[in-house]
């Protein structure tokens, strides 16, 4: 930043084009804030605490509400931030502002003029504050910062919470639009619906959208259960996709009850908003790691599902003809001229699909995984696993170990 660079003055500008609150603290001590107000307005001094006490250059935190709040380290001088918040993912509800009151310690004689304040800033996610102070770092120092090293994507979930060990993508949820820009919504998600149908792992990585042209509207009476609810339209939109990109019913319907399940369980803003990152890319790896060919004929639809359905049992190519109605001679030439390859490979590469997916989410022993998968011997689990991945069994979850 320049030497005669006036940050009041590059606060003031910046501000009318945000209408987020902004505030200059040097100290501990707020020297200018943007729009004019008294210090009951002020953020309160534990999300401060909490914010300062940071070492990164941007920092933001979460009330237990769902209310947010970031701060961008300056270089100019020594402790010395600018705040931004309280925004909010959706308007305020009664109970928000029963806790904000608690919180700004607000009198009832002010609680009108508080309600004013807070009506001049626009409901936004926190993927959309966190851009926006991205984007001030780099006028201010410079430097630029990715929003990945920011929020959790990238990273897994506690051990508690995950399903798998790959990088997952953030999807936050959008600030509200108005009802001219729905139609551009549909198309985004189709769009998104899409990758996951494909199993474009990275296509959805570099998929790019903007919050103005996305809309996801009010879905629940407070912020936290705006998540919620948000998490429940994600999962069930993105459960439907993976189903039609050939990830088998079973799979699907586990990975929508974990993510709704998880979801209800969850009280913290900041955890629920790392899920609901997750869904779509989670789907859409499922989908790819399946590598189901999408056929336009429902009878091999049908056969595909089954032989993902039984992998726990020994079967052959005459139990898939008979479950779909051809003879066995007629049915394996039908299916390898139709999806590429025979249904015996098919069937093999099912099983050892869910025998990595076994491997991977759980702790039974190889014996047990390749009798559960019905090999003839873990011998022969051992040597069709190595071929088809590369490593044997054993190799394979020491890797995930490290």
């Amino acid at each position: 930043m320049k030497k005669n660079y006036s940050l009041i003055n590059f606060m003031k500008t910046y501000y009318p084009d945000s209408n987020i609150p902004m505030y200059l603290f040097s100290n501990d001590k707020c020297n200018f804030c943007v729009p004019e107000q008294d210090e009951l307005t002020y953020p309160p001094s534990q999300y401060l605490q909490e914010l300062f006490a940071s070492k990164e250059r941007i920092s933001h935190c979460t009330t237990e509400y769902g209310i947010i709040f970031c701060s961008l380290k300056l270089d100019s001088m020594p402790n010395k931030h600018l705040v931004f918040g309280p925004v909010t993912t959706v308007p305020y509800s009664d109970s928000d502002l029963q806790h904000l009151y608690k919180d700004y310690m607000i009198p009832n004689n002010r609680r009108s003029d508080f309600n004013a304040f807070l009506r001049q800033i626009p409901c936004l996610s926190m993927n959309s504050l966190l851009k926006k102070c991205i984007f001030l770092n780099y006028c201010l120092h410079e430097e630029i910062i990715s929003l990945e090293q920011l929020t959790s994507t990238g990273h897994v979930l506690a051990e508690d919470d995950t399903l798998a060990d790959a990088s997952l993508l953030l999807e936050e949820t959008y600030q509200k639009k108005e009802n001219e820009q729905h139609n551009r919504t549909y198309i985004l998600e189709e769009e998104i619906l899409k990758l996951v149908r494909t199993g474009d792992c990275e296509g959805l990585k570099k998929f790019a959208y903007s919050e103005s042209n996305f809309h996801i509207g009010v879905t629940g009476s407070t912020a936290l259960r705006q998540l919620k609810n948000n998490i429940i339209i994600t999962t069930t939109l993105c459960t439907r996709a993976a189903i039609d990109g050939g990830l088998d019913y079973d799979t699907a319907y586990q990975l929508s009850d974990y993510f709704i399940q998880s979801s209800e369980r969850l009280t913290s803003a900041d955890r629920l908003t790392d899920l609901l990152g997750k869904i779509s890319y989670t789907f859409t790896e499922k989908v790819a790691q399946a590598k189901t060919p999408v056929s336009t004929d429902e009878r091999m639809q049908k056969a595909i599902r089954y032989i993902q359905q039984n992998t726990n049992q020994h079967l052959t190519v005459g139990d898939v003809a008979d479950y779909v109605g051809f003879s066995k001679s007629y049915f394996s030439a039908y299916f390898k001229k139709t999806l590429g390859f025979s249904v015996s490979a098919f069937i093999l590469r099912c099983k050892l699909e869910e025998g990595r997916e076994l491997l991977q989410y759980t702790d039974r022993s190889i014996s047990t995984i390749s009798e559960f998968l019905c090999f003839s011997s873990q011998s022969h689990f051992h040597t069709a696993f190595k071929k088809q991945f590369g490593m044997t069994p054993s190799e394979y979850r020491r890797e995930l170990s490290h």
